[in-house]
């Protein structure tokens, strides 16, 4: 009996050894089924399987909605984010599921606002290059996840990073880089007589708008507009007033932080917007119409008709420019707004780089799985196929390749943002200064307010609006 014994403990011994051989490390983080399932699972075309979360979430956890809400996408964006990525992550993650929210930028500031009083709503959030200041304290900081160190990937953004910080801190990662270029048809610009390529000064402008532009004396309408910038009608948009700004070496605020509107920069802007919708409208300012709206991009011609759209540059982002496999491509140039260097020695080159971003809010409960979610659609591949489904340039240095180097145009826009790229963000209380810009620059085109009026209306407005 005493052998039966000795034989029934050593077996069971060897079972529980076979067991734990076999059962693998229970320790957080190493949960080998979900690993495997994500690796067997992962897209054909190598596909971002991402980097596994300190405290992955095992099958019998909790169920947990990871929601995301996007604005900067295209329906493609949306198929390849639903077939490809959130099915890999979902399958490392198994109780996680993954919501996506298809929202608008019209309206973008309630929205957020909403989410915020709450304190509860999408664990990501699509955020515009400004918003890093206005927005900053309400976001989390996520160091700890996606900084160098915990990420080595992150050395691979470039400027744009930037955008995704308060404080010194990460609060998310950027999309692309999306600038503003002049955009010329240069046949357009012969056509007219004006053989001196995109002009380079303000008097050239000025001059060139009066002689590219033509207004139907029957309709008393413009047919064709020598510069078409953000704002098509009014040509007095704020963003298209801080790309000037900027490239006379502009500053926004002063050394003690307070607005620089009443700044000889500002004043010269304002003027320069004024003179350009002279030169093109004439003098009666809001007597001409304009511009018809035309099929597709105003520098392309319409299919339809084969008549051009009627403008000679296009101050805009490329989203705004034609597609590039259309043939009008041969007489479109790509320029920064050079400034007025013969008035303003600090003049250079710009274009003014809007750098759109996803951020994690402090409200949110899952701030790590929010930051895997973060590295997996970031990773060198899927930060270079967000931006391929959008046409734009990839905020990551590293995916800057295929597509990229392969368009002629796109290869441009990228050289000109890495040699002339001037940020957006940084601007503080960023809705409540384009309100404010918008308002005053819209009483100088109806001559409601003369040019030292608008600038010390904003100057006043805005000084305020920071002290609230």
């Amino acid at each position: 009996m005493k052998n039966k014994r000795i034989f029934v403990v050593l077996s069971m011994l060897l079972i529980v050894a076979l067991l734990t051989a076999c059962g693998g490390s229970n320790e957080p983080g190493e949960n080998n089924v979900a690993n495997n399932a994500a690796a067997n699972d992962a897209p054909a075309n190598n596909a971002p399987a991402g980097d596994a979360p300190a405290d992955d979430i095992s099958a019998d956890a909790e169920p947990v909605t990871l929601k995301i809400y996007l604005l900067d996408y295209t329906a493609d964006t949306i198929a390849w984010l639903n077939s490809e990525i959130n099915p890999a992550f979902e399958a490392a993650h198994p109780s996680v599921n993954v919501e996506i929210t298809e929202g608008s930028w019209s309206g973008w500031d309630t929205t957020f606002s909403g989410f915020f009083a709450a304190g509860e709503g999408p664990d990501i959030i699509n955020l515009g290059s400004e918003m890093n200041t206005l927005y900053g304290e309400s976001l989390a900081d996520m160091d700890a996840y996606l900084s160098e160190g915990a990420w080595d990937e992150i050395g691979n953004f470039g400027p744009a990073l930037e955008n995704a910080k308060y404080e010194g801190k990460l609060r998310g990662l950027p999309i692309f880089t999306a600038p503003r270029y002049v955009f010329c048809r240069t046949d357009l610009m012969e056509a007219s007589g004006w053989t001196s390529g995109t002009p380079q000064n303000f008097a050239d402008w000025v001059e060139f708008g009066a002689q590219a532009s033509t207004i139907d004396k029957a309709t008393n309408s413009l047919t064709q507009q020598a510069l078409v910038p953000v704002d098509a009608g009014s040509m007095a948009d704020w963003q298209w007033w801080l790309l000037v700004f900027y490239s006379l070496g502009g500053e926004l605020y002063k050394a003690d932080g307070t607005p620089n509107f009443d700044s000889t920069e500002a004043l010269a802007t304002t003027e320069f917007m004024l003179e350009m919708r002279q030169a093109i409208y004439g003098d009666a300012l809001d007597a001409v119409g304009m511009l018809p709206t035309g099929q597709g991009s105003v520098i392309d011609v319409n299919d339809e008709t084969g008549v051009d759209n009627g403008a000679v540059c296009l101050a805009h982002s490329g989203w705004a420019a034609p597609p590039f496999d259309r043939p009008i491509w041969e007489n479109i140039s790509i320029d920064p707004f050079y400034g007025d260097p013969e008035n303003f020695p600090n003049s250079r080159p710009v274009v003014l780089a809007f750098n759109d971003w996803l951020a994690v809010p402090e409200y949110s409960e899952n701030k790590e799985l929010a930051a895997e979610w973060l590295k997996m659609a970031f990773s060198k591949e899927g930060n270079h196929k967000w931006n391929e489904t959008m046409g734009l340039i990839p905020a990551r240095n590293d995916a800057q390749y295929g597509y990229v180097v392969d368009s002629p145009q796109l290869a441009s826009e990228a050289e000109l943002a890495a040699e002339f790229g001037v940020g957006f963000a940084g601007i503080k209380e960023a809705a409540k200064l384009s309100t404010i810009m918008q308002e005053a620059l819209g009483k100088l085109v109806t001559e409601e307010l003369t040019l030292q009026d608008v600038v010390d209306k904003i100057q006043e407005d805005y000084t305020a609006a920071l002290a609230e």
